[in-house]
């Protein structure tokens, strides 16, 4: 028999895995000879409170919308537990926009409205300024396919509108300023527009309105818009391309 012998390796401890009560109690240093205070905790700004009295904190919390919203909060409650009458989560519960096509517009008055109505898009309500760029769409509400913002997307859901005009048209919402620099006679008869618009943060962009006179509907002979489409500083887009525009 061997004259060494090898000691036993000692193995390091695990702590078990603590339990919800134990991860929300914040452990605190015995504070006395007695050991009083080992199963109370710190919260910062109370003081020194047992897991119990933290517990007992109410959490500060968003209100739900049957809460909030002046339509629903007097409500009665329905069967399924909920007071929301869905008034407000329908974003084409409004009256229709205050400004709108008209027949006495130029088509040059027909842009610059819609440009101003996005430079106070949240007047006098929220996304008032995308309610007239819809109102001004000549596809707007079709079926059809359309290339209105360039590419080809339905036309037909306001509310599917109002996220495709704020994610592409985003340098137009509260821009400072604007100029028409030139309208043109398009081969096809059409009327092209060039825009040059000043963002919120003063840097120029450039957009091409593509406007037509309606020719039918309760905005027959106005000038409404077929494309809007932001371009480089020479007015250059793909979207332009005469196969796609």
């Amino acid at each position: 028999m061997s004259a060494f012998c090898l000691a036993p390796v000692a193995r390091p401890r695990v702590a078990p895995p603590r339990t919800r009560a134990a991860r929300l109690r914040v452990r605190a240093e015995p504070s006395g000879p007695s050991g009083q205070g080992f199963d109370e905790g710190y919260l910062k700004g109370m003081g020194v409170m047992s897991a119990e009295q933290i517990l007992e904190i109410p959490i500060k919390r968003f209100k739900p919308t049957s809460e909030e919203c002046p339509f629903c909060r007097d409500a009665k409650v329905k069967e399924n537990g909920s007071k929301c009458l869905g008034v407000c989560r329908n974003p084409q519960n409004v009256p229709g926009p205050l400004l709108y096509p008209h027949q006495m517009q130029e088509v040059e008055d027909a842009v610059r409205m819609q440009v101003q109505a996005m430079a106070d898009k949240d007047q006098p309500r929220t996304d008032h300024g995308v309610q007239v760029l819809w109102e001004f769409s000549v596809e707007s509400g079709n079926m059809e396919r359309s290339r209105y913002f360039g590419f080809s997307s339905d036309m037909y859901h306001y509310d599917h509108f109002i996220g495709k005009a704020l994610k592409n048209f985003d340098p137009l919402v509260r821009n400072t300023g604007h100029a028409i620099e030139s309208v043109e006679k398009m081969e096809d008869g059409r009327t092209m527009c060039k825009v040059k618009v000043t963002d919120n943060v003063g840097k120029d962009t450039y957009w091409v309105f593509i406007m037509v006179v309606r020719s039918f509907g309760k905005y027959e002979g106005c000038w409404q818009s077929h494309r809007i489409i932001q371009t480089d500083d020479k007015y250059h887009s793909k979207f332009l391309d005469p196969l796609q525009v």
